[in-house]
Formats: structure tokens, sequence, C-alpha cells
């Protein structure tokens, strides 16, 4: 019995396969046109278009899509708790003032926002620029025919 295409060790891409796995890592800059699917929607296509072609591209298209799923993963994550403790603050500054202690409520009110600029914002630009990054990686990677697995990723396609 053969092994699984996915746990077998892939060697090298061959020549006709090094434009379309390039392809597929550039795929998630469809977010550029279909801001928050692109991202998902680029990877996906590119991954049904290829992966009949071989299990090279098969398993770079698998790559690519299993990434740009745990980064939106990830970004949902911390968009939610983001979100959760914003409207905490909030919540807090309305008590504070209902309750009579006009400093308590400033202060919750401006932790929130604190909490907003601080650390969404900062963590938000990292998510949106790393992963452009092991993009640029991933595609230098195919170019030398070389296949690239992604870090940080949560493999939900195997």
């Amino acid at each position: 019995m053969e092994p699984a295409t996915h746990l077998r060790p892939l060697t090298a891409l061959a020549e006709p396969d090094r434009t379309p796995a390039i392809i597929q890592h550039l795929s998630p800059l469809a977010d550029l046109l279909l801001p928050t699917l692109g991202g998902l929607l680029g990877p996906l296509v590119a991954w049904l278009a290829y992966r009949d072609r071989g299990p090279a591209l098969d398993a770079q298209g698998r790559e690519v899509l299993n990434f740009r799923v745990s980064v939106w993963l990830y970004g949902l994550i911390i968009g939610v708790l983001a979100f959760i403790l914003f409207s905490l603050g909030l919540l807090g500054g309305a008590v504070g003032a209902a309750a009579g202690s006009d400093e308590l409520g400033a202060l919750a009110f401006l932790g929130s926002f604190a909490s907003f600029f601080l650390f969404f914002l900062p963590v938000m630009l990292v998510l949106s620029i790393v992963p452009f990054i092991f993009m640029i990686i991933g595609v230098i990677r195919a170019s030398n025919g070389q296949h690239y697995r992604y870090p940080l990723t949560i493999r939900f396609l195997r």
C-alpha cells in the first residue's frame, strides 16, 4: 500500500510546477480585490485549479490555504478579544459615570481606548505584515524549486 501524498516527503518542484506554485503563493493577494474573503478565496481557487496537476502542487496549494485559514482565524480571535476588552472599558466608564465617579468613568473610558491603540492596532498590524512576508518567502522558495511550509499554520487540510 502506497503512503498518502501528504505524508510522503516531497523533493524539489519540477520546472513546469514552479510557475503554478508561485501563483498559489501569490493568490492571497486577491485580498486586495475582495478584502477579508479574497485572502481565503484566492488560495482556495488556486488550489482547486492546480491540485490535479500533481502531488507537489496539491501540497503547496493546501499549505497556502491552511496558512490563510489560520491567519483568518487568528485575526477573528484577536478581533473578538479586542471587542470584548473595548466594550468592558466602555461599560466600566458608563457604570463609573452613573455611580457619580467621573474620575473612575474617565479612567475606564481612556483605558479602553488605550487598549485599542496599544494592543489591538499593533497586533493587527503584525497580523497583516507577517503573512505578507511569509508569502514572499514562499514565492522565493517556489521559484527556486523548493517546497515551503508556512510557520504558525493549523493544518486543516492534510
